[in-house]
């Protein structure tokens, strides 16, 4: 058996480039670089005591001098750059306090013309990741990781009880957060540790949201039935607007009677300006701009909506008045509310039993039917119907979700001719 060979400790080379020490063992396959960082006088060598190991090297002794005299004028040009440029140290080396980050980054929304809900609830939602690293012991943005907005994400629904869509909204803003420290600010380097769509960290969240019930055309008309026995011929008529074309609610509210062209069968959903005296103070704030402009939620939805002969019939009957009127509004003559119109939906379809269960708060029983389960419904319909993905999600204001729709164009003709095919399966005898 071989005698193991003790390592010598004594340096057989040493060598020094400006504040960087260089020294090889004599058996040992590593070189060990060392410095210091202040602008004292040192000897020509110092203590083997006095100096700390920066950096271990692996290589072959017959080459290890040479590389290591290019490393350490690497180095030592690196060292002297930091020390007299602080300003220009590495991401990686940076620590940017979080809640300094995000009040620049909340000043940079407001210089964006946000409505003042949406920078007051990402300022919130940042703040409160701030105080929860806070009290882990972490507060600079480069300490943020994947993995840390994972265990946010199960900190929000496990510890807070907060709801799936309520966490996404918390990692929305982490992520939008993210794109200007990185892209913007470039404080850390790498791709976005939040970038992962709307959808966020959800499916890898330990429960997994429920989708919504798919909804038949026989509810539908039941809900249409009692409503018209009640009365109530306004939510009839969104009904209709929804289920045919496709409308989320905020673009009910903020539709006008200008925007519909019965003669191209069609309505144009785009950026407009209106009378902010007729607008609900609430929508004012949440959903106008400085200027008081109304955007639509992305830029897909800015969109063209394929009226069908079904919604035609129901615009008619509607007497619509000016171009700047809404089309749906309350007695005042504003746009109507949505916590209002949806307790009169839910009442509705609880009368025909439609989707009934028990109520949360235990108030008796009530109906889990919602007005975006309706917009859900109409891509259920496109889809029996057999039009085309690329041609729907235009209708629905969805973006493109993969590569090959972005080269694909649509013709506004064909449009209009592919969706003529649409059955949303309600009674025409209903609306008559």
């Amino acid at each position: 058996m071989a005698r193991k060979e003790n390592t010598s400790s004594k340096w057989i080379k040493s060598e020094r480039v400006g504040s960087i020490a260089l020294h090889l063992t004599r058996r040992s396959p590593f070189w060990c670089m060392y410095w210091v960082e202040d602008d004292r006088d040192h000897p020509e060598w110092p203590k083997r005591n006095s100096l700390r190991p920066r950096e271990r090297r692996q290589s072959t002794r017959e080459t290890d001098l040479s590389l290591a005299r290019a490393v350490a004028t690497k180095k030592n040009e690196e060292l002297f750059r930091l020390k007299q440029f602080p300003e220009l140290k590495k991401p990686a080396e940076r620590r940017d306090p979080v809640r300094k980050v995000v009040a620049d980054f909340v000043e940079y929304l407001h210089g964006l013309d946000r409505s003042h809900d949406y920078v007051r609830n990402i300022a919130g939602r940042l703040g409160f990741l701030a105080t929860w690293m806070e009290q882990a012991r972490l507060s600079c943005v480069q300490e943020i990781t994947p993995s840390l907005l994972l265990r946010f994400g199960q900190h929000l629904k496990v510890k807070q009880r907060l709801k799936a869509s309520t966490v996404n909204d918390y990692v929305d803003a982490v992520h939008c957060f993210f794109g200007y420290v990185i892209f913007k600010r470039q404080l850390m380097p790498g791709p976005n540790p939040a970038a992962t769509g709307r959808q966020a960290v959800l499916d890898r969240l330990p429960v997994n949201t429920t989708p919504p019930p798919t909804i038949y055309p026989e509810q539908v008309n039941r809900i249409i039935e009692t409503a018209l026995r009640n009365g109530d011929h306004q939510i009839v008529n969104m009904v209709v607007f929804v289920c045919e074309g496709g409308f989320r609610f905020q673009e009910l509210q903020f539709l006008q009677v200008g925007d519909i062209d019965l003669s191209r069968h069609e309505i144009i959903l785009d950026v407009k300006k209106p009378d902010l005296s007729r607008v609900r103070p609430e929508l004012q704030k949440r959903c106008l701009t400085s200027e008081g402009m109304w955007i639509p939620k992305t830029r897909a939805g800015r969109r063209p909506i394929h009226v069908t002969d079904r919604m035609a019939k129901v615009i008619q009957s509607m007497g619509l008045g000016e171009a700047t009127d809404w089309v749906f509004m309350n007695q005042a003559g504003k746009q109507v509310a949505e916590n209002k119109t949806l307790l009169r939906l839910k009442d509705h379809a609880l009368e025909a039993g439609v989707l009934v269960a028990d109520h949360p708060k235990g108030e008796g029983r009530w109906s889990l039917i919602r007005w975006h389960w309706l917009r859900h419904y109409h891509r259920t319909r496109a889809h029996v119907c057999k039009i085309r993905r690329e041609v729907s999600k235009v209708a629905m204001g969805h973006a493109a979700d993969s590569i090959h729709d972005h080269y694909r164009g649509l013709d506004a003709f064909a449009f209009h001719e592919e969706y003529a095919k649409f059955d949303s399966g309600i009674d025409d005898a209903l609306l008559t």
